[in-house]
């Protein structure tokens, strides 16, 4: 009991350091989530984004949401005619830059022009890394943690989500129509992003690459959870920021976004409208192939809050996935700041070089 007692100052001192680090990075992340300054759109069904995908029928004289169930339990009875597409035949490669045109038609002309960066490593042996970035990154947020995969002997194809970069339609501040209190965009861009992430691996295939793995940050996750889910040949795979459904991440983590869309829809029927999107729905499809993932978390996310975030990782564990859990002390946005954006690259590379090897 004594020796207790005389480490008993030595476990305050402990304690009161880990909490000035928690209000370090709590401060930290609202000033970065305030210098963001993203655009908020005003609320609005948007049912013309979805016209042209097979399941979605307006219903005359009923409320809106039940169009958008109603397609959602169409969908994901058919998820191979939501999920249809045709490669693209005009993948086009000038130095690094690669582009094609979208399997997927959008409002948008800027959008329907797919661009992604090939990072390519002579040293690769048939292995590829598709990395999709977080909801409004710079085109060139990861191009360094590429060079880093290419210094790791794989080749990398860092892919522009919809609405991002280059396809960003020019009354756009920033990528507001990517995730947005427009219902029907939304649901309409996740789908190209997964198509499209889709297609990226098809090209990377008639390169000559037959090993694949596939690193989805935020917003990314999403995309490459459920691209993953639908492909087996992404068979190793980094969730980095993970939350059980896009609805739930908006409406918990997102003021500006959630106060667009309360006065009109709820939580649970934003949930039930966008099921379609939501990684959630995907993990018995995800749970029938073969797969190795690591999950990375922010202790002190601001962004995915710990229920949604706790959700989404429960299935690996229920279901006896094969995955690895990191937990960082950082926040959703604090994960890019040094020490810990090396410290996650550090995990990743470790996580890829043990995992995906050519055949």
């Amino acid at each position: 009991m004594i020796e207790f007692k005389r480490l008993a100052p030595l476990s305050i001192v402990g304690s009161a350091a880990a909490e000035l680090h928690r209000d370090w990075i709590i401060a930290r992340e609202r000033k970065l989530a305030r210098g963001s300054h993203a655009h908020v759109c005003s609320f609005c069904w948007g049912m013309e984004a979805l016209q042209g995908i097979p399941g979605f029928e307006f219903l005359p004289g009923r409320p809106e949401v039940d169009s958008f169930q109603q397609a959602n339990r169409w969908w994901l009875r058919n998820l191979s005619d939501f999920f249809a597409y045709q490669t693209p035949r005009d993948f086009t490669l000038s130095g690094s830059h690669l582009q094609f045109s979208s399997a997927v038609r959008s409002s948008y002309e800027e959008n329907d022009t797919v661009h992604a960066e090939y990072f390519h490593s002579n040293r690769s042996s048939g292995c590829a890394v598709l990395v999709l970035p977080h909801w409004n990154a710079a085109p060139s947020s990861y191009t360094n943690f590429c060079r880093l995969l290419n210094f790791h002997r794989f080749s990398a194809l860092l892919v522009t989500l919809p609405y991002h970069g280059n396809r960003k339609p020019r009354e756009c501040a920033g990528a507001e129509y990517a995730v947005s209190p427009n219902i029907g965009r939304t649901i309409a861009s996740a789908r190209q992003g997964i198509i499209d992430t889709l297609c990226c691996v098809d090209w990377l295939a008639e390169k000559g690459y037959n090993e694949f793995a596939i690193v989805g940050t935020s917003l990314g996750f999403g995309h490459a959870f459920v691209a993953s889910a639908l492909d087996e040949r992404l068979k190793v795979n980094v969730f980095n920021h993970c939350c059980s459904t896009v609805s739930d991440a908006v409406w918990a983590g997102m003021p500006s976004l959630r106060a667009a869309l309360e006065s009109h829809i709820s939580q649970q029927q934003l949930r039930e409208c966008w099921r379609v999107i939501n990684p959630i729905t995907y993990f018995d499809r995800f749970a029938r192939l073969a797969k190795k993932s690591l999950i990375i978390r922010g202790r002190y996310d601001t962004v995915f809050a710990p229920d949604y975030v706790a959700e989404a990782i429960q299935p690996f564990r229920s279901m006896g996935l094969d995955h690895r859990i990191v937990e960082l002390a950082c926040g959703h946005r604090t994960i890019g700041d040094l020490p810990f954006a090396l410290l996650s690259a550090g995990h990743v590379c470790a996580f890829l070089t043990k995992h995906l090897r050519p055949r």
